[in-house]
């Protein structure tokens, strides 16, 4: 079988990440477009990748990969998906996939219309730790779950004009890593949520720069909080009827603690690992070989459901 090729638009840091992952999943990086030539081209030969391009559409038409890889800012991700699908090109788009429940909804039609394959690049799914604790709430390891709570934050700086804080960029903390905290706990949870609500504090720009949200799912009460501009502590916690799990830092650790009715720890699963893109690739060659529209770890309507929350912090609701 001959390597799976991927092409990607935009040459900012992740895709450095993206290439490297994709390597050690033994695929190949065909070529990369960025909006500069002389960007693509640099970024090109520091990855080994044999041909760049300063136009997307140019890409896609001469390469013709096996999928895309978009690593554009998210204000342009919807329509650099478009794109890809209006040449029946699969798509992996990078957190947060797009901006509002409306252009999720869009995006999915015109796949499903098209039957192309898309997925949000939610790689924290499928990191180890993660994959365990859902598999002890499966289990049945802590009983009935009641209350969660998800926190993903950091400090960034303030700059108005950066991709953090500037509208016009999509700027905000709810779009850069409350997308983490928000689609890892209904991953968990394997739920969406009934009723939500969120408060938000706002820089200067207007962009959100914490966000804390409250949900309600079928037994759980949960909060899910985010910020760009403070240090916590992060993690997941889901607690039971009979025990609670703790994941410190869990869109980007390695490592998850089961406790049980007493509060005593019962199991400690850890796994190290190189590279946590390296699933979301492989899902992507395994579900565009085996004709699959979707993943099921990252579902079209976990997207939509977390977009629709996005909509609700526009809001200020």
């Amino acid at each position: 079988m001959k390597p799976f090729r991927f092409a990607i638009i935009g040459a900012g840091n992740i895709a450095h990440k993206f290439c490297g992952a994709v390597r050690l999943a033994g695929c190949e990086t065909a070529a990369v477009a960025s909006k500069s030539a002389e960007r693509a081209a640099a970024f090109a030969q520091a990855e080994n990748i044999p041909a760049s391009f300063g136009d997307y559409a140019a890409m896609l038409d001469a390469v013709k990969p096996d999928a895309v890889y978009i690593a554009t800012t998210h204000n342009f991700h919807y329509d650099n998906i478009m794109l890809c699908l209006s040449k029946n090109i699969p798509v992996l788009c990078e957190k947060a996939m797009v901006l509002t429940k409306a252009q999720a909804e869009a995006v999915f039609a015109e796949a499903k219309k098209r039957g192309v394959f898309v997925m949000e690049a939610m790689w924290s799914r499928f990191l180890p730790q993660i994959q365990k604790a859902r598999e002890w709430v499966k289990e049945g390891r802590i009983g009935r779950i009641e209350l969660a709570n998800s926190v993903v934050a950091f400090r960034g700086e303030y700059d108005p004009k950066s991709r953090l804080f500037d509208p016009n960029l999509a700027g905000g903390a709810m779009w850069d890593v409350g997308v983490y905290a928000y689609e890892v706990l209904t991953y968990l949870l394997g739920e969406h949520p009934l009723e939500r609500k969120a408060v938000v504090s706002r820089a200067e720009t207007g962009a959100d720069k914490a966000v804390t949200m409250a949900a309600r799912f079928e037994n759980c009460l949960a909060s899910i909080q985010t910020g760009v501009m403070t240090c916590t502590a992060e993690g997941v916690t889901l607690g039971g009827t009979e025990g609670y799990i703790w994941i410190p830092c869990a869109n980007v650790g390695n490592e998850a603690f089961l406790y049980n009715r007493k509060k005593e720890l019962a199991e400690h699963f850890r796994q190290e690992y190189e590279n946590g893109f390296v699933w979301e690739v492989e899902e992507t060659v395994r579900c565009v070989r085996e004709g699959l529209l979707q993943s099921p770890v990252v579902p079209w309507a976990d997207t939509i459901d977390c977009a629709g929350a996005f909509d609700l912090v526009l809001k200020g609701e």
